[in-house]
């Protein structure tokens, strides 16, 4: 952090670029937000934001660069970047970063890093925040908060810490949760229609006492079809979408039922034979994103599954007192 801070110091009144990764997600987008605002930056992304997340950039009324020129700007900030090729055509040669995935490539070449495990960068950003003694508005506090939830599967996997972090974060903005709720939430009525047709035409697949629930998206809502999938009882959710040669694929579980699988090791094996531009992930949230068909990866992620023993994995239930 020290290191960090001093470089911002030094570039201060500079042309500043934060750029978070190619389809950025609600917490790369977030997080980026979040610095440029602060920092008087430029926010951008190399090509896309994903889909999900474009209800968060429309509704913060957030300006967003496509496909920067590097050679604009004196310093660039990359936030939530954990390899290169989440950066396509936007790679800078000198960059600092903020970013929570602990598999990380950028992080040794960087001039300053700030590489935690958290649950999200957004918490990192924050802490940039309160070290450079700015406090956060509403928006600003919306945008981190929305990272948090996105990166938690909406708080399901988030860690007591973050818990803590988020209510701060949110008090500090005189924001409530409800705020933070009306700012996710799916408006659109293609989005809606999106979901439910990948609800309807989803297979269901049975391993051992698990249920594993595989569908395919008309547009790229893959993270909101996931989430939907485990809401309905799903243990194990894929979810699909496919963009002529190019797939997007995200595999998310019920740690409260499928205790025993690492999710990323899953989908890392699944994916070990296709070109990737991007492979992320945890013990229960994973995601590609790359070359290939969504039928036959999928296929590979249930071999993948029955390999690792889903089939003996048995919930888990708390004692009775």
């Amino acid at each position: 952090m020290t290191e960090f801070l001093k470089i911002l110091s030094d570039y201060q009144g500079s042309r500043l670029l934060v750029l978070g990764h190619n389809e950025a997600d609600s917490d790369a987008l977030g997080a980026a937000y979040v610095l440029a605002q602060v920092l008087g930056g430029t926010l951008a992304v190399p090509q896309a934001i994903s889909e999900h997340a474009r209800e968060l950039q429309y509704k913060l009324k957030m300006k967003v660069v496509f496909q920067p020129d590097l050679i604009n700007y004196d310093l660039i900030i990359l936030v939530d970047c954990a390899d290169p090729q989440q950066l396509p055509g936007c790679m800078p040669k000198e960059y600092l970063l903020i970013v929570h995935h602990s598999e990380n490539k950028l992080a040794a070449g960087a001039l300053a890093a700030i590489h935690e495990l958290t649950d999200s960068t957004c918490q990192l950003v924050w802490r940039v925040c309160r070290a450079l003694g700015e406090k956060l508005d509403a928006n600003l506090a919306l945008a981190l908060g929305a990272g948090i939830m996105g990166d938690t599967r909406y708080l399901a996997a988030a860690a007591n810490s973050t818990l803590v972090d988020l209510a701060e974060i949110l008090e500090e903005g005189a924001v409530s949760y409800q705020d933070l709720l009306r700012v996710l939430r799916v408006t659109s009525r293609i989005e809606r229609e999106v979901r439910l047709r990948a609800a309807f035409s989803a297979q269901l697949h049975k391993l051992g006492s698990c249920l594993v629930a595989v569908t395919s998206a008309e547009r790229n809502y893959v993270y909101y079809v996931a989430m939907m999938l485990l809401e309905l009882g799903a243990d194990v959710a894929i979810s699909g979408y496919q963009r002529q040669e190019s797939c997007f694929i995200r595999l998310a579980k019920n740690p409260a039922s499928v205790h025993c699988l690492d999710l990323f090791s899953v989908l890392k094996t699944a994916v070990r034979d296709y070109a990737k531009t991007n492979l992320w992930g945890s013990g229960e949230y994973a995601g590609y994103n790359g070359e290939g068909q969504v039928e036959e990866i999928t296929a590979a992620i249930i071999t993948a599954l029955k390999n690792m023993g889903l089939d003996q994995c048995r919930e888990v239930r708390a004692p009775i007192p």
